[in-house]
């Protein structure tokens, strides 16, 4: 096993550099590099092969990448603000009322058919705590989400920023519904209210005195001059807004977010340089560290791999079938097709699965083999939607 942090880095770095080499080499597999970064990661780590066990201070910068993640999620939500980065090229899409609509009413069926799903299988003796099941038929996995919408080019489309939406709405209720199912975290700084009111209130400050620096400084044109200006503006944001949401017991997805998006408003039309020269950053050297990571901590050594493989199908066709028919929410602004691809790509869970499941088995919600069962069931996930979602994606009706 592999102990030198030098050592440690070369592993994942190496890992890093062959998977998406991989990916091309095959363009057949169909998979995100993300999928095979984990898939590495579980191999050389602690449910494979052992040769290498993250140590704490790589589990330290793993969250910056989980941060880091959120933060470039925030990022590509763009409000429309009738601008044009280029006059030659067109707008980027924004998110327009119609998506938001979409996005909430997917949600709101996301939820329903997930509660139905999880009281059957509580009716049959399949799962100890239904509520807990529903949570994870509910999310998405914006990890995934946001890397295959990057890979296929559709992050700027109304179709990608539907996607995307969607996939966030998902994430963050599955955050806010966590914190109810999983009780013993609670102090008075946890209170989800107090944690979004603070948050809220940091945003605005941050994003007025942004404007106010902007406007007076007349940093903006320099922000795309001087590269490291805008970058480390921007780094300084993702910080604060994580340093507060980890000072609130709030999850660090949702300062990243946050800190995403005030970067977003505050760019304007000097977004798209902004973006790229965070994105350098972001996909060559902390997500890379986080899903790697991932997959080097995913062990599940102590779980009845009968028992999981027996209910493993029921679980996953639900997984699926929750979110293909979430995704009817969808047909005002897309074909049939892609609303079939939309659910399809809606489906993949992995990261929080994997934190709420592991969460909830050490407090005794659930037993080792349904923590197993989940987990398993998110990996399902991620390793059949991004082929299929390739398979059935298709142009978008521009009805939005």
């Amino acid at each position: 096993m592999l102990t030198s942090p030098f050592l440690t880095f070369a592993t994942v770095f190496v890992i890093a550099f062959a998977m998406p080499v991989l990916a091309l080499a095959i363009p057949k597999l169909r998979l995100p590099t993300a999928i095979l970064e984990i898939a590495c990661g579980v191999l050389v780590g602690a449910g494979g092969f052992r040769i290498v066990l993250p140590p704490d201070w790589l589990r330290v910068v793993t969250r910056i990448g989980l941060l880091y993640l959120m933060f470039l999620a925030g990022l590509e939500i763009r409000l429309p603000t009738g601008r044009r980065d280029n006059p030659g090229k067109s707008a980027h899409a924004g998110v327009t009322l119609p998506l938001f609509y979409g996005a909430v009413v997917s949600l709101a069926i996301t939820v329903a058919l997930a509660l139905a799903a999880s009281h059957a299988l509580a009716y049959f003796g399949m799962t100890r705590n239904p509520n807990l099941t529903a949570l994870i038929l509910s999310t998405t996995s914006l990890g995934v989400v946001v890397p295959i919408l990057k890979e296929t080019e559709l992050i700027d489309r109304p179709f990608g920023q539907l996607l995307l939406l969607s996939a966030l709405l998902a994430d963050f209720s599955t955050v806010v519904a966590a914190s109810f199912v999983l009780q013993g975290h609670a102090s008075p700084k946890g209170s989800l209210l107090v944690q979004l009111s603070v948050l809220s209130i940091l945003a605005i400050l941050l994003y007025s005195a942004g404007k106010v620096i902007l406007r007076h400084l007349n940093l903006r044109q320099r922000i795309v001059r001087v590269s490291q200006l805008g970058v480390r503006g921007a780094l300084a944001i993702m910080a604060i807004c994580g340093a507060a949401a980890l000072w609130l017991h709030a999850e660090v997805i949702l300062g990243g977010f946050v800190g995403g998006l005030v970067c977003s408003l505050l760019a304007e039309e000097k977004h798209e340089a902004l973006r790229e020269k965070l994105e350098i950053v972001g996909y060559s050297l902390f997500l890379p560290l986080f899903f790697i990571t991932v997959g080097m901590e995913l062990d599940l050594s102590h779980v009845s791999f009968a028992s999981v493989l027996m209910d493993l199908p029921l679980y996953a066709a639900i997984a699926f079938l929750v979110k293909i028919g979430a995704a009817t929410a969808f047909l005002p602004f897309l074909s049939k097709r892609q609303t079939a691809a939309a659910g399809v790509l809606m489906s993949t869970r992995f990261t929080l699965v994997v934190a709420v499941a592991t969460l909830a088995a050490r407090g005794g919600i659930i037993d080792g083999t349904e923590e197993g069962l989940l987990i398993a069931t998110a990996m399902v996930t991620v390793l059949i939607a991004p082929p299929l979602f390739s398979l059935l994606q298709s142009p978008v009706r521009q009805t939005v």
